[in-house]
């Protein structure tokens, strides 16, 4: 069919358009190894834009004032790996004490099915568990560390070229596009939105691992603080990662007081985290910055998918960068106004 002249019908542009996102996602997909550092450099360069800002309106060299930025950051994560190093040893120091616990109750259980004439075999967690695996496992993470050392050098030395190289992509963005073009318009917004994003988030995730925190404290499951930083972190997958947290807590609640305290902590959790997502993030959280639900959980398997774990906690970010750049255009608006919840920009 000659097409010369005539404009391509509806559905034509639509394969076309839809074999062309499908094969660009394929690439990033493909260079997940590349592109995943990538990302986590510029998104913590964004987000600590305003700090590197601050310190240079106060004097501090360019150069300086990135390097101590990066130092934070690094200063930070080791601190956090620190403490998870640590509390982490000392909770699988206490496996076999809980190991032995959930057999007593697991023999109380059976003398309890004994009396209504049931009489299972004996069961013994220890059978169950593969030490060899366990082991393997063990080792595997050990080797990844080298992959991980090498990932994060790489992410630290991207933030800092980024931050000392913004205001000169800024400059030129601004002069080729126009300060007052529609998408240039759109790159600034979405800058500051990713901003308030990551305040925003992180406020709502401090109520969601401190709430946890101190109610497994008061109930007295081991380890309170340990689930709390847990919740906290993981929170920043949003609806999943609370549920992920919850897992560890439950199992010892129910080891160490019985199937009610399990149910008081699944309860509690489930509590925290439905008025931390339903009634706190929305009051926080500006019109651009609130998105569907259906949207972030799928965002969340979406991005995990093309880009593991790196999409997993960066999937609300990649969809307001998406969100703002489909609102750039007259054409696609209207996909970017989907995305979004409750009442739409005029």
């Amino acid at each position: 069919m000659d097409m010369t002249g005539e404009r391509l019908s509806p559905p034509a542009r639509i394969a076309i358009v839809g074999a062309a996102v499908v094969i660009v996602l394929a690439g990033l997909q493909a260079a997940t190894s590349i592109i995943g550092p990538l990302l986590v450099a510029v998104f913590f360069a964004m987000i600590t834009a305003p700090v590197m800002t601050w310190l240079t309106r106060r004097g501090v060299p360019p150069v300086l004032a990135a390097g101590m930025v990066v130092v934070g950051l690094i200063g930070v994560l080791t601190g956090m790996i620190a403490f998870l190093g640590a509390a982490l040893t000392g909770f699988v120091r206490s496996l076999p004490q809980y190991q032995a616990s959930l057999d007593e109750q697991i023999a109380v259980f059976q003398s309890l099915l004994s009396e209504y004439g049931i009489t299972p075999g004996v069961i013994q967690i220890g059978d169950y568990i593969d030490q060899g695996f366990v082991f393997q496992q063990v080792a595997g993470i050990a080797r990844q560390v080298g992959s991980i050392t090498v990932d994060a050098f790489i992410v630290f030395v991207g933030i800092g070229f980024l931050l000392l190289e913004a205001p000169r992509i800024a400059a030129v963005i601004r002069q080729r596009l126009g300060a007052e073009s529609s998408p240039y318009r759109h790159l600034a917004q979405s800058g500051r939105l990713l901003i308030d994003y990551v305040v925003v988030r992180t406020k709502v995730n401090l109520i969601t691992g401190v709430g946890t925190g101190l109610f497994l404290a008061v109930l007295g499951v081991d380890f309170a603080v340990l689930w709390g930083f847990i919740a906290f972190v993981l929170s920043y997958v949003p609806y999943i990662g609370l549920v992920v947290a919850a897992i560890p807590p439950t199992l010892l609640a129910l080891i160490e007081f019985g199937p009610a305290g399990a149910v008081a902590v699944i309860a509690a959790v489930a509590l925290i985290d439905a008025a931390a997502e339903n009634l706190v993030l929305p009051r926080m959280a500006g019109r651009d910055l609130n998105l569907s639900p259906f949207v972030v959980l799928f965002s969340v398997v979406f991005w995990g998918l093309i880009f593991g774990a790196v999409g997993v906690f960066l999937a609300i970010p990649l969809t307001i960068a998406v969100k703002l750049f489909l609102e750039s255009w007259d054409e696609t608006r209207w996909i970017g106004e989907l995305l979004g919840a409750g009442e739409q920009r005029r």
